[in-house]
């Protein structure tokens, strides 16, 4: 690490604001849309327990990111939110957008939901969802397949929208803001009472920008609505829609090119053991085609009936359909021709010829969970116990192909520094892959109170998993590496909670996960490696709220271990890639100093790499790409400056040196990122400035290590990376009635 001081500094206040400052006595405070927030320890969250526990009382770390704190920050996206927490660094590329590395952790093996429901493989599903049409952002760490079956290796993100209920008050809500780069978004939401029983909730949202690179054009209109019923005191009814019409943004990275051709090298933002990096002149080009696409439209419908035939039996049927349609075709990789060798017919140009590529998706889901949750005694102890099953059924189609037949033209190869866009070109189909996967599980869950202090929870899982792949070549013939598997397993999570008092408690949990496939399920062949991966964590922490709940803090030590992993190693393939593994420690902490002042901080410290195993040995010792060793947030913010309705606060950002491919030859340094901003409140309106990236940082956030070092003179493919946004600025207005 190249600034230790740095971490010193950040893990100082943590453990500052940990240790409660000095016990003062000061009133308690409500500040509408504050950035700080609190870490909310006694709510409940449905992502790390469907017992109805507080995250007090459940033995995990769990988070909550409510709307209020992302509409302060300022948070457009649901990765903008994700990465504000310890240890997590997210990843715009639009080959799988808002995808995240935490605990170690990448792409699929983080599982993501819609309002806790699986609707397919992050790396395949995720999408940059606007944040005005979220309630909350609940995120869980650790292998949590026992909740959410396959893909939950590094935990569990769960975007949970705004949706009508019994508690809903009549109101509307509106918030419209513009920035650099044409950026802006608008949003507008009503909810309330149409009868003594029933309630609605709708919300819709839009999102557009020219973006910071030429040509990037991001946007996208989700809209969420619900209707509560409740039919008799015992039975409600709720049906909900989600849908969401996306265009990502056209940009694929920045090619690299030796330090020795670049006009203003940037080493360090990224440098490279072969001596490359990405020039400063280039930042803001863009070397894709000008007919590009990477869109989608996808809409969810679910309905929800809730029977409490008793006041300690609650009986819960959810019903739920997810379609979707997605688009690619782009000139997606870009190589700088150093010498004259197969396709680069001349030096000093950026090739894309090879990286001509469309991928078009259909998509289908059927599913349906059914859940008893019983609360009781057993003798002097409190029990709660959950027991359920859950069925999914998801058709997948996926057409892709290459530009490989046509022959080259000069269009291909661009001026690095004047890049023409051209045309996409002929698209050639290279193949069609029908993939059906059934799966059906069976789960529990239970919650026992030994005693006033001690609570012992656990969960136990098992499913069944049918997976039938075909693939059919560009004539139409089925191909002999299509394949049927079936899967069968068991998931189990096992903790305790200590309690010294309502307000300190001390956690212990041991959990495992298997999955069938950790890499993109879509990508496999007949002649890989499918066994089960194997993986299991233990985790210790302290969860605790000081100063009569002036302040929360959390810490958390990890440790997981997990082997056989199959891994997308290119665009188009995947390999077994040995074991990995990572243990690290956690911290975070919010304080109210003064009724007017607050704080906030966290930091991650994590140690992951890849293992040896029979199958595989290449990357053992390596640390994975995209995890960084350290990174910290500190946000801070003072309301009614000189007795005025103004606030103001900040945040700083701070992100390690990370590896941007396997063989860690690639180095993305580390940056650190200041947003400020200042809020003035009129009635029922609050105006506001933002400027994020204050000091006009040039970083590289992720690295998409299928388009990193692809540069092979027989296959000139790829060698890019993402830059991170430079300074912008905001002005929003926020309304609610």
């Amino acid at each position: 690490m190249k600034n230790p001081g740095k971490l010193l500094s950040v893990l100082a206040l943590s453990v500052f604001a940990v240790d409660g400052l000095q016990a003062q006595e000061i009133e308690e405070i409500v500040v509408t849309g504050n950035p700080i927030g609190e870490l909310g320890l006694d709510q409940r969250s449905e992502t790390g327990s469907r017992l109805g526990l507080s995250l007090m009382e459940i033995p995990a770390t769990v988070e909550i990111i409510d709307s209020d704190v992302m509409r302060a920050r300022g948070y457009q996206k649901l990765s903008d939110a994700v990465q504000s927490l310890p240890g997590v660094v997210s990843g715009e590329s639009p080959a799988a957008p808002s995808m995240l590395s935490m605990r170690g952790f990448t792409r699929s093996q983080l599982t993501i939901l819609r309002d806790g429901l699986w609707v397919g493989p992050a790396n395949m599903v995720m999408r940059p969802q606007n944040t005005f049409n979220l309630d909350r952002v609940e995120v869980l760490r650790g292998p949590s397949s026992v909740l959410n079956g396959q893909g939950a290796v590094a935990g569990t993100i769960n975007a949970v929208n705004k949706s009508a209920g019994p508690e809903e008050r009549q109101s509307v809500d509106a918030m419209a803001s513009y920035g650099r780069f044409n950026t802006y978004q608008a949003g507008l939401g009503a909810g309330g009472a149409l009868g003594d029983s029933v309630w609605y909730r709708a919300d819709v949202s839009q999102f557009g920008s020219d973006g910071f690179v030429d040509r990037m054009d991001p946007q996208s209109l989700n809209f969420t609505g619900s209707l509560y019923w409740q039919a008799t005191d015992d039975l409600a009814i709720k049906l909900a829609a989600d849908y969401l019409d996306d265009d990502l943004a056209d940009y694929w990275g920045t090619p690299l090119l030796p330090t020795a051709s670049a006009i203003s090298p940037m080493n360090d933002v990224i440098s490279t053991l072969s001596g490359e990096t990405v020039d400063e002149a280039m930042r803001f080009r863009n070397y894709n085609v000008a007919d590009s696409r990477a869109q989608s439209n996808q809409l969810m419908l679910r309905a929800d009936l809730i029977w409490n035939p008793a006041e300690n039996l609650e009986i819960k049927n959810t019903l739920y359909r997810f379609d979707a349609d997605r688009e690619w075709l782009n000139a997606e990789g870009y190589v700088y021709c150093t010498q004259i060798v197969d396709v680069c017919t001349q030096t000093d140009v950026i090739q894309r010829y090879y990286g001509y590529f469309f991928v078009f998706h259909d998509q289908d889901l059927m599913g349906n969970r059914f859940t008893v949750n019983y609360d009781h005694t057993i003798g002097t102890m409190e029990n709660q116990i959950l027991g359920g099953f859950e069925i999914t059924s998801l058709d997948f189609v996926r057409d892709r192909g290459f530009r490989l037949g046509a022959p080259q033209v000069a269009g291909d190869a661009v001026d690095p520094y004047s890049p023409v866009p051209g045309l996409y070109g002929p698209q050639e189909l290279r193949g069609v892959s029908p993939t059906d996967i059934e799966t059906r599980a069976v789960f529990m869950e239970d919650a026992l109170k030994i005693s006033d202090q001690l609570s012992l929870i656990g969960a136990l899982r098992y499913e069944e998993l049918d997976l039938d792949r075909k693939n059919i070549n560009a004539a139409g013939v089925l191909e002999a590496s299509s394949f049927e598997r079936n899967f069968d397993w068991w998931s189990w999570r096992l903790g305790a909670v200590y309690s010294f008092n309502d307000n300190f408690v001390a956690y212990g949990q041991y959990s495992n996960a298997k999955d069938p496939v950790n890499a993109n399920i879509f990508l496999v062949s007949s002649g890989e490696n499918l066994d089960l991966t194997d993986a299991e964590q233990w985790e210790v922490g302290l969860k605790a709220i000081f100063m009569d709940g002036r302040s929360e803090a959390t810490l958390a030590y990890f440790d997981i271990q997990r082997d056989d992993v199959l891994e997308q190693i290119g665009v188009d393939s995947a390999s077994n890639v040995g074991g990995r593994s990572a243990h690290g420690l956690e911290i975070s902490s919010t304080l109210r100093l003064t009724d007017q002042w607050r704080f906030g901080a966290n930091a991650a410290w994590t140690d992951a790499r890849f293992d040896e195993s029979t199958n595989f040995i290449t990357f053992a010792g390596n640390t994975p790409p995209n995890v960084p060793e350290v990174t910290a947030n500190i946000w801070s913010s003072y309301s009614r400056v000189a007795d005025l309705p103004l606030d103001i606060g900040g945040s700083v950002r701070y992100v390690d040196d990370r590896f941007g491919d396997n063989a860690n030859t690639v180095t993305l340094h580390d940056y650190m990122v200041l947003d400020l901003y200042a809020s003035w409140s009129l009635g029922n309106y609050r105006f506001s400035a933002r400027v994020n990236n204050v000091t006009d940082e040039i970083y590289a956030p992720w690295s998409d290590i299928f388009y990193m070092q692809q540069n092979d003179p027989g296959f000139l493919y790829a060698n890019q990376v993402l830059l991170g946004s430079p300074r912008t600025w905001e002005f929003s207005v926020q309304a609610a009635f």
